[in-house]
């Protein structure tokens, strides 16, 4: 097997024409170089920095990139370059032989000889992040949030301007917004930009001077008041990692910009005050809640991209209902997010037939599910969807034999873990529900209460 690595060429930078040796990938193996996934996604493969002027360009060449994992093989032909058809060919066939011949016999297989070909460099970033389960929607909000990332940037040192835009785009400017832009700020640091880190650091901190704290807090949908202060001490008293983590993913909606403002403003405090080992304690844990954090959205990611491969082998298989039945014990929530997300990616992109056959998977699936659940669990499930309180009576009725004080409080906590999740309409929906079941209950009570005596 030949190895697989990058080759070193001679360009000129566009920029001040000063010559450079660009390293240049032609083949991306994943299952070969994980990292270089990472590193194409990130624009970093194929791009060079100019040491006279500090330029950064890409470098039009072939790429071939394969995913073994997921039996993914595409094709980059830069647009630029102006092949022919006839040289198209020829460089698809080069590029195939040699990640051909880079691999052992047994991963020679036949989808390797039917690569997609993309003439971008961001049409075949798309197509790799969709084999992950990431949506066109996705994608869209992640570029607009990109896009009003640089927007904000070009007028970080015009103070008018920069607040007139923050009011303009206010909505937007919420907690994703600003991970993408701490993660831009450690991406940059990572990658030796220093200016660059500056003006992102100083963006951020004026943001936070701009915007306001949101109208209704996440505090009022605890199922326990806690001020952002408190949940520092908590914070604080838990000595164990695993108790940490725990805490951390249940106290999730209030780790935001806000939280992260205020401890900043504590360790600050305890700093100036010369409380040098409380403010020790308080840096300490700000890396670690940071660190709690990017470990859960990895794991959440992990647990998205698993599902989106399961439901890429529900819909190759013949038999699409045995392929879920058989993996019944993969299924999870992420999985149905995973197939949700795909049903507005196709219903969005018209694609009825698409939609149709993922629409028809999702209602086995629950079907599934729901055999599997205890009966309270399953009645439940009938209730939620159910809009006229007539129909939900009914039902209540058909079931009067699992409606108890113990059914309540099943529909009260799951009221509260959809207000944790931030689903509001639901947890409306189970609120009028748990009113109508203590409403019913209340009514078996005074059924059940003796008469009056005569004269009482």
């Amino acid at each position: 097997m030949a190895s697989i690595s990058p080759q070193t060429i001679a360009v000129t930078c566009p920029g001040c024409e000063a010559p450079i040796s660009a390293e240049v990938w032609q083949i991306v193996d994943v299952g070969q170089s994980p990292d270089l996934k990472r590193r194409l996604l990130r624009g970093q493969i194929n791009a060079m920095a100019c040491p006279q002027c500090s330029r950064l360009t890409a470098v039009g060449t072939p790429l071939a990139y394969h995913d073994p994992e997921k039996e993914l093989f595409l094709v980059l032909l830069p647009t630029e370059l102006g092949l022919s058809g006839e040289d198209q060919e020829k460089t698809i066939g080069e590029l195939t032989n040699a990640l051909m011949n880079s691999l052992p016999a047994e991963q020679r297989k036949g989808y390797l000889f039917q690569p997609k070909t993309f003439f971008s460099m961001q049409a075949l970033s798309e197509e790799i992040l969709r084999a992950d389960g990431i949506t066109d929607q996705m994608m869209q909000d992640q570029m607009e949030k990109s896009q009003l990332l640089q927007d904000l940037l070009a007028h970080v040192d015009d103070e008018a301007s920069l607040k007139t835009l923050v009011e303009e785009k206010k909505a937007q400017l919420d907690y994703e917004f600003f991970w993408l832009l701490t993660a831009s700020i450690d991406q940059a640091g990572q990658e030796g930009h220093e200016t660059l880190v500056e003006h992102l650091t100083a963006l951020r901190t004026k943001l936070l001077e701009l915007v306001q704290p949101p109208g209704v807090s996440p505090l009022e949908d605890m199922p326990e008041t806690v001020t952002r202060d408190e949940l520092v001490e908590q914070l604080l008293s838990v000595k164990e990692n695993d108790q940490l983590k725990t805490l951390v993913a249940v106290a999730r909606p209030l780790l935001d910009y806000q939280f992260f403002q205020m401890l900043t403003g504590q360790i600050e405090a305890a700093e100036g005050q010369g409380e040098k080992e409380h403010a020790g304690e308080l840096t300490e844990l700000r890396t670690k809640i940071l660190d709690t954090v990017d470990e859960l959205d990895q794991e959440a990611r992990e647990a998205l991209n698993g599902a989106a491969r399961l439901l890429r082998q529900m819909l190759e298989s013949d038999d699409i209902k045995a392929a879920a039945e058989e993996s019944m014990e993969q299924i999870d929530a992420a999985f149905l997010t995973v197939l949700e997300a795909n049903i507005r990616a196709a219903d969005e992109a018209g694609q009825a037939e698409m939609a149709d056959k993922l629409k028809k998977l999702k209602e086995h699936v629950v079907s599934l599910l729901e055999a599997r659940m205890p009966p309270e669990m399953r009645l439940l499930n009938q209730l939620l969807p159910t809009e006229e309180s007539e129909e939900r009576h009914r039902l209540l009725h058909e079931h009067q034999d699992l409606v108890n004080e113990q059914f309540l409080e099943l529909v009260k906590l799951v009221t509260e873990d959809q207000r944790l999740q931030n689903q509001e309409a639901a947890a409306e929906r189970l609120s009028e529900i748990a009113q109508e079941i203590e409403a019913m209950l209340q009514a078996g009570r005074d059924d059940a209460s003796p008469p009056p005596e005569p004269g009482d």
